[in-house]
């Protein structure tokens, strides 16, 4: 009994309080600094990205890379201006794991998956 008696007048206490102190609904806001000088607006998110990979491309590089992404030996490394280094060069950003992505359920089992994903990647990197 004593503690909600004594918790209601704590309750009314701070109540009381928050109504005498005035705040200023801008030292809320995200905009104002303390100092009352207006922050900058914060930089637009990057557009999104409208270059994504092709069924086209997925069909060049199967067919130009198959040597080396295969899982049967002997691998054939691609070499600098070859047509799978051309193939793999035409995609945005290199983004092989979106071509990865386009394969069929067949195809997934028939490529060696970290060569597709990677190796073709790193390897046709342009080099400085």
């Amino acid at each position: 009994m004593v503690f909600s008696n004594v918790a209601g007048v704590l309750f009314l206490l701070l109540l009381a309080c928050s109504q005498d102190v005035p705040l200023l609904p801008a030292a809320f806001a995200n905009d104002v600094r303390p100092n009352g000088i207006k922050a900058p607006p914060l930089a637009p998110p990057p557009p999104p990205n409208n270059e994504e990979c092709t069924y086209a491309q997925k069909m060049e590089i199967v067919h130009e890379c198959r040597d080396y992404i295969k899982f049967q030996r002997p691998i054939t490394i691609p070499r600098n201006n070859s047509p799978c280094y051309n193939a793999v060069r035409s995609v945005p950003y290199l983004d092989m794991v979106c071509i990865y992505n386009l394969l069929t359920s067949i195809e997934r089992i028939m490529y060696h998956q970290r060569r597709f994903k990677f190796g073709l990647r790193n390897r046709c990197w342009p080099r400085l």
